[in-house]
């Protein structure tokens, strides 16, 4: 799908999710703590990239939180507690430009942010596991990224609720209703 046709072109696009306890407490509680650590991970990565001619220029990242929204879990065989899910799309002036090595730098952070919560490693051909913290970048501008590590946009977000919901109540705060000349009304 182009995420043009969503109105989400520009942008960085992360999935929060837990289902068990991490070590700060209940999904809850983790996705409540793990907010506040994804925008400072997400400003020292946008800080990496402004260069010292626009050092002096005060970045201004404007992230758009969703609620967090409880789903049962998706493709599960054995029983599961229910998913807590929320998700943030992050705008800024001063990202990097998109790129592969750019956006695998990201996910390794948000990889160490998952291992820091107390998730452990997903057994090799395990899916659908219960997390106490799963952090997907779901799309980052119009980058396209297909291989093993990372694939942009995330192949299956059109279609989990998880993702479209909380995205449609991002989405709904962003548009703007303007009047266009001929008197009929416009959504931006």
């Amino acid at each position: 799908m182009e995420l043009s046709n969503l109105n989400i072109k520009n942008g960085l696009c992360i999935s929060l999710g837990a289902n068990i306890d991490s070590k700060f407490g209940s999904p809850l509680e983790s996705l409540i703590v793990c907010k506040l650590k994804v925008e400072e991970i997400i400003e020292e990565w946008e800080d990496q990239s402004i260069s010292k001619k626009t050092e002096k220029r005060k970045s201004c990242i404007n992230f758009s939180w969703s609620s967090i929204y409880e789903s049962s879990p998706h493709g599960v065989e054995n029983a599961q507690p229910n998913y807590l899910n929320t998700l943030v799309l992050v705008k800024s002036n001063y990202f990097p430009k998109p790129s592969t090595k750019s956006a695998k730098l990201l996910l390794k952070n948000l990889k160490k942010l998952e291992s820091f919560f107390g998730r452990e490693k997903t057994p090799k051909g395990k899916k659908w596991l219960s997390r106490c913290l799963d952090l997907d970048i779901l799309w980052w501008e119009d980058l396209i990224i297909m291989d093993e590590e990372l694939t942009l946009p995330h192949p299956r977000f059109v279609n989990r609720n998880f993702v479209i919901t909380p995205l449609s109540e991002i989405l709904n705060k962003e548009q703007k209703i303007k009047k266009i000349q001929d008197k009929r009304w416009s959504v931006d």
